[in-house]
Protein backbone atom coordinates (compact mmCIF):
# COMPACT_ATOMS: atom_id res chain seq x y z
CA UNK A 1 0.00 0.00 0.00
CA UNK A 2 1.48 3.31 -0.84
CA UNK A 3 1.98 5.93 1.91
CA UNK A 4 0.86 8.40 0.16
CA UNK A 5 -2.56 9.40 -0.64
CA UNK A 6 -3.81 10.73 -4.44
CA UNK A 7 -3.16 14.46 -5.23
CA UNK A 8 -6.39 16.40 -5.55
CA UNK A 9 -7.01 16.76 -9.55
CA UNK A 10 -6.83 20.57 -9.02
CA UNK A 11 -3.14 19.93 -7.60
CA UNK A 12 -2.34 17.24 -9.87
CA UNK A 13 -2.52 19.96 -12.74
CA UNK A 14 -1.07 22.76 -10.95
CA UNK A 15 1.50 20.10 -10.72
CA UNK A 16 1.79 18.55 -14.34
CA UNK A 17 1.97 21.76 -15.71
CA UNK A 18 4.87 23.18 -13.10
CA UNK A 19 6.76 19.77 -13.82
CA UNK A 20 6.05 20.11 -17.22
CA UNK A 21 8.01 22.95 -18.17
CA UNK A 22 11.52 22.32 -19.74
CA UNK A 23 13.44 24.92 -17.71
CA UNK A 24 12.27 22.45 -14.80
CA UNK A 25 14.13 19.52 -16.11
CA UNK A 26 11.64 17.17 -14.82
CA UNK A 27 13.30 13.34 -14.29
CA UNK A 28 11.72 10.23 -12.99
CA UNK A 29 12.76 7.56 -11.50
CA UNK A 30 11.72 4.10 -10.30
CA UNK A 31 13.69 1.66 -8.14
CA UNK A 32 11.94 -1.21 -7.23
CA UNK A 33 12.30 -5.35 -5.61
CA UNK A 34 12.03 -7.39 -8.07
CA UNK A 35 9.12 -8.68 -6.09
CA UNK A 36 7.04 -5.68 -7.83
CA UNK A 37 8.47 -5.51 -11.16
CA UNK A 38 5.79 -7.10 -13.00
CA UNK A 39 2.95 -4.78 -11.32
CA UNK A 40 4.59 -1.75 -11.92
CA UNK A 41 5.26 -2.52 -15.77
CA UNK A 42 1.86 -3.39 -16.30
CA UNK A 43 0.89 -0.21 -14.27
CA UNK A 44 3.35 1.76 -15.94
CA UNK A 45 2.22 0.49 -20.07
CA UNK A 46 -1.59 0.80 -18.94
CA UNK A 47 -0.91 4.64 -17.87
CA UNK A 48 1.93 5.59 -20.78
CA UNK A 49 1.07 3.46 -23.45
CA UNK A 50 4.92 2.59 -23.75
CA UNK A 51 7.26 -0.38 -22.51
CA UNK A 52 9.65 0.52 -19.49
CA UNK A 53 13.23 1.52 -20.29
CA UNK A 54 15.08 -1.11 -20.04
CA UNK A 55 15.92 -1.83 -16.18
CA UNK A 56 19.78 -1.59 -15.26
CA UNK A 57 21.94 -0.43 -12.66
CA UNK A 58 21.40 3.14 -12.72
CA UNK A 59 18.75 5.44 -13.56
CA UNK A 60 15.90 5.98 -14.30
CA UNK A 61 15.07 2.48 -13.86
CA UNK A 62 16.57 -0.23 -11.79
CA UNK A 63 15.07 -3.70 -9.91
CA UNK A 64 17.04 -4.66 -6.86
CA UNK A 65 17.33 -8.64 -7.43
CA UNK A 66 15.46 -10.96 -5.22
CA UNK A 67 16.75 -11.27 -1.59
CA UNK A 68 17.59 -7.53 -1.68
CA UNK A 69 16.02 -5.91 1.67
CA UNK A 70 14.07 -3.29 -0.37
CA UNK A 71 10.65 -3.15 0.92
CA UNK A 72 8.55 -1.40 -1.87
CA UNK A 73 8.55 0.37 -5.45
CA UNK A 74 10.55 4.46 -4.84
CA UNK A 75 9.19 6.42 -7.43
CA UNK A 76 10.87 9.92 -7.74
CA UNK A 77 10.64 13.20 -9.18
CA UNK A 78 13.30 15.53 -9.43
CA UNK A 79 13.58 18.78 -10.66
CA UNK A 80 15.03 22.33 -10.82
CA UNK A 81 12.80 24.83 -9.59
CA UNK A 82 11.55 27.79 -11.56
CA UNK A 83 10.45 30.26 -9.65
CA UNK A 84 7.77 31.05 -8.83
CA UNK A 85 7.16 27.18 -7.06
CA UNK A 86 3.48 26.52 -6.63
CA UNK A 87 2.51 25.80 -3.19
CA UNK A 88 1.67 22.52 -3.92
CA UNK A 89 4.85 22.02 -5.40
CA UNK A 90 6.45 23.53 -2.24
CA UNK A 91 4.64 21.05 0.10
CA UNK A 92 5.59 18.09 -1.40
CA UNK A 93 9.62 18.87 -2.12
CA UNK A 94 11.69 17.15 0.01
CA UNK A 95 13.20 19.57 2.13
CA UNK A 96 16.59 17.27 2.91
CA UNK A 97 19.30 18.40 1.23
CA UNK A 98 20.69 14.66 1.23
CA UNK A 99 18.19 14.05 -1.37
CA UNK A 100 19.61 16.77 -3.73
CA UNK A 101 20.67 15.26 -6.87
CA UNK A 102 22.83 17.99 -8.99
CA UNK A 103 21.21 21.26 -8.47
CA UNK A 104 17.62 19.36 -8.39
CA UNK A 105 14.64 19.08 -5.89
CA UNK A 106 13.48 15.88 -4.80
CA UNK A 107 9.42 14.45 -3.97
CA UNK A 108 9.00 11.17 -3.07
CA UNK A 109 5.37 10.67 -3.92
CA UNK A 110 4.66 7.40 -5.49
CA UNK A 111 1.47 7.98 -6.51
CA UNK A 112 1.44 11.38 -7.53
CA UNK A 113 4.44 9.73 -9.79
CA UNK A 114 1.93 7.39 -10.81
CA UNK A 115 -0.58 10.32 -11.86
CA UNK A 116 1.71 12.16 -13.78
CA UNK A 117 2.38 8.89 -15.96
CA UNK A 118 -1.39 9.29 -16.92
CA UNK A 119 -0.75 13.18 -17.67
CA UNK A 120 2.21 11.97 -20.13
CA UNK A 121 5.09 11.87 -17.93
CA UNK A 122 7.81 8.92 -18.87
CA UNK A 123 10.80 7.60 -16.72
CA UNK A 124 13.61 9.44 -17.25
CA UNK A 125 13.66 12.79 -18.78
CA UNK A 126 10.67 14.72 -19.56
CA UNK A 127 11.98 18.41 -20.85
CA UNK A 128 11.50 17.44 -24.42
CA UNK A 129 7.98 15.90 -23.40
CA UNK A 130 5.91 19.16 -23.53
CA UNK A 131 3.83 17.90 -26.82
CA UNK A 132 2.95 14.41 -25.13
CA UNK A 133 2.25 15.72 -21.86
CA UNK A 134 0.13 18.68 -23.32
CA UNK A 135 -2.22 15.66 -25.30
CA UNK A 136 -2.18 13.41 -22.28
CA UNK A 137 -3.38 16.84 -20.25
CA UNK A 138 -6.01 17.71 -22.67
CA UNK A 139 -7.58 14.06 -22.00
CA UNK A 140 -7.12 14.21 -17.98
CA UNK A 141 -8.61 17.41 -18.01
CA UNK A 142 -10.84 18.16 -21.03
CA UNK A 143 -12.43 21.09 -18.84
CA UNK A 144 -9.38 23.25 -18.49
CA UNK A 145 -8.78 22.88 -22.56
CA UNK A 146 -11.60 23.72 -24.28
Amino acid sequence: MAKHPLVSNNDLYVIASYLAQPAANTEIHAELPKRHQQRFEDEYRLATHLEVPTNTEEEPYYVWPEGTDKYGRELRIYFTPVQPIPQCVENLRSKSKWFAKREQHRINHSNLVMQLFQCGFVLGSNSHNQDRISEFMRRVFPEKHQ
